[in-house]
């Protein structure tokens, strides 16, 4: 094979590549929408950086920076890791609820191991002691997505939701972790957001809230432009919800509202921001 014909025959041959018999425009769109985005900036798609260290070189002005999990795809928004679901599981979130119900039992142990595991590899293990440490604040499931955060001290936080039907050799999770609350204490009516913002996993967009809350609040809802009612769950002094969409692109521009009751049944709307 000495001729430039029979060179790039040879060539395709051992392109490990899938192979095509005719150019796929929405697979190359994809190709290019990962490659622009798996360079962390100092500004993300809404969601708030989680103390990692990043590539850029200009200063961030938000508590925590981004860090992408897995050799497959980089972390699409600032504050998030992905493992990215590659088939099977839970297709376009079908059977998420927007009441959470709560994880028991072996369910429960496996999705709180599955995030421990994770969370500690994040950074070279940066974290591996705090996440040693943590205690688990919120371990909620919808449907057949579970989400779990994991606190400890100095503001501490690991959050993991997955999608427990795919087969765990090919499980997508997205999360965070990292200490953005820098162990201020709240006001017994305080919310704080510790990670607001959207994400992609296995290809499909999710809006992600969650952060902390104080020790008189009871109760945190939001209400999607669609007029469904998104209940969060409240537990150990921090709060979580997510639903599909695109909705929270822009929470670092405009603050999120969202209903808070508290212990005396009063009911306030407050504003989530990062």
């Amino acid at each position: 094979m000495k001729n430039s014909r029979n060179i790039d025959i040879l060539l395709r041959s051992m392109d490990a590549a899938e192979r095509n018999t005719a150019p796929d425009a929405r697979r190359s769109q994809n190709d290019l929408e990962l490659i622009l985005r798996s360079h962390p900036t100092s500004v993300g798609s809404g969601a708030g950086p989680m103390g990692y260290t990043t590539t850029t070189s200009r200063p961030s002005r938000r508590r925590r920076r981004t860090l992408a999990l897995g050799a497959v795809a980089m972390a699409t928004t600032a504050g998030f890791f992905i493992v990215p679901a590659l088939s099977g599981g839970d297709p376009a979130f079908a059977t998420w609820t927007a009441a959470p119900g709560a994880l028991i039992g072996t369910e429960r142990d496996s999705a709180v191991s599955d995030c421990v595991r994770s969370s500690k590899g994040v950074g070279d293990g940066m974290f591996a002691s705090d996440v040693a440490a943590a205690e688990v604040a919120i371990a909620e499931k919808r449907g057949s997505w579970t989400t779990v955060v994991l606190s400890g001290v100095d503001g501490f936080e690991a959050t993991c939701t997955t999608d427990t039907t795919a087969p765990w050799f090919k499980r997508g999770s997205i999360g965070s972790v990292g200490k953005p609350g820098k162990g201020q204490l709240l006001a017994p009516r305080g919310v704080r957001a510790t990670q607001l913002g959207t994400g992609v996993i296995a290809d499909n967009p999710l809006s992600m809230a969650s952060g902390q809350v104080g020790t008189d609040v009871v109760a945190v809802a939001y209400t999607a432009t669609t007029g469904e009612r998104i209940t969060a769950t409240v537990s150990k002094g921090h709060f979580a919800f997510w639903f599909p969409g695109t909705e929270l692109t822009n929470s670092s521009d405009q603050p999120v509202p969202v209903e808070v009751t508290y212990i005396d049944n009063t009911i306030e709307t407050r504003y989530l921001s990062l």
